[in-house]
């Protein structure tokens, strides 16, 4: 007897549920398990658009190889331009009824993209977000994010009703997570609003993000944790440089889009609140704080840059206490051994 097999999924003669972006850049060591993630997903009629943003690693020949075996790999290869340019290329060419990103060295649980694209077709939701694990190199787990409880003090968030940014309004700039991972998108919504990255390589998911929740009328959630989020010792967001001073053009994206939205009275409160969590988490990352300093009290207003910096001296005040805590806990453990 004769079984019918269903033919594999061609996104050249079919269209894709979901099109899932990856930005590439020297990323060789992990690369494989990310795609991997992605052609064991359960649900097929997908396509996987890689940006080879100027690799000088094997990234690029990993991506071919793969590409050979599977026609839902797409690859666009160009010059180094940055994570957000590699992103806003991807979106060009994206067929996708949904947007999905992944980032290169994390990986997608096998149900992921069949468990989101459901619920956002039952639900009719234009963003959808869902919880993730964050792991180290080894692939151990760390902790996760659960956005029921980062909300819970605003909005009694619910996994079978949609909600959209005035429910959350206290956080509505960052409260879902700024990371665009962790979230599913319509793309009539990217396409209606020009939605797109800053060019920045740090923090440039925040204007994307911020701009799919402000414009979305239907936001769903999901309390599964379907993606990992591998954090590295030595990642590049948590080595002091004044490149980061790049995320000055973050703020002033993120400033555009509320005011061509016309909510910039309504998000004053929320504005401030996003600058002083953004600028107090980020300035861990410069070097030369005083001219961090300096370029806020010239771009930010009178009250955002004194914020800024009572919460740094506040942070330098305190940092010999919480490292004495440390220090002494991990004493008390070590007579344990």
């Amino acid at each position: 007897m004769r079984i019918n097999q269903t033919p594999p999924f061609n996104p050249e003669t079919g269209n894709p549920k979901v099109s899932v972006i990856l930005p590439i850049y020297n990323q060789e060591k992990y690369l494989a398990k990310a795609l991997d993630s992605l052609k064991n997903q359960t649900l097929k009629e997908t396509e996987f658009i890689c940006v080879n943003d100027g690799s000088r690693d094997n990234s690029l020949n990993i991506l071919k190889e793969y590409e050979k075996n599977d026609k839902r790999i797409k690859i666009i290869d160009q010059n180094n331009q940055g994570c957000g340019s590699a992103r806003n290329n991807g979106l060009k060419i994206a067929k996708g009824e949904y947007i999905a990103f992944l980032d290169p060295d994390d990986w997608f649980e096998p149900e992921a993209l069949e468990v989101l694209y459901k619920k956002s077709k039952k639900q009719n939701c234009d963003v959808l977000v869902f919880n993730f694990n964050k792991v180290d190199d080894s692939g151990s787990l760390l902790g996760s994010f659960n956005l029921k409880k980062r909300l819970q003090r605003f909005f009694n968030i619910k996994e079978d009703e949609n909600f959209n940014w005035r429910d959350i309004k206290p956080r509505v700039l960052g409260g879902l997570h700024p990371a665009s991972w962790n979230k599913l998108y319509k793309r009539d919504l990217i396409k209606k609003h020009n939605l797109h990255f800053a060019k920045s390589n740090l923090a440039e998911d925040n204007v994307f993000v911020f701009g799919a929740t402000l414009n979305a009328k239907n936001i769903g959630y999901s309390d599964k944790c379907l993606y990992n989020y591998v954090i590295h010792k030595n990642s590049a967001i948590r080595s002091r440089s004044d490149k980061n001073f790049c995320i000055f053009r973050s703020i002033d994206s993120v400033k555009k889009l509320i005011t061509n939205l016309g909510l910039n009275n309504e998000l004053k409160n929320e504005y401030d609140g996003y600058i002083l969590r953004f600028l107090s988490y980020h300035i861990k990352q410069i070097k030369s704080v005083p001219k961090f300093l300096k370029i806020c009290e010239k771009r930010l207003t009178p009250h955002q840059s004194r914020m800024i910096n009572e919460r740094y001296n506040a942070n330098l005040m305190l940092a010999p206490i919480i490292e004495a805590i440390l220090a002494a806990k991990k004493n008390k453990a070590c007579k344990f051994i």
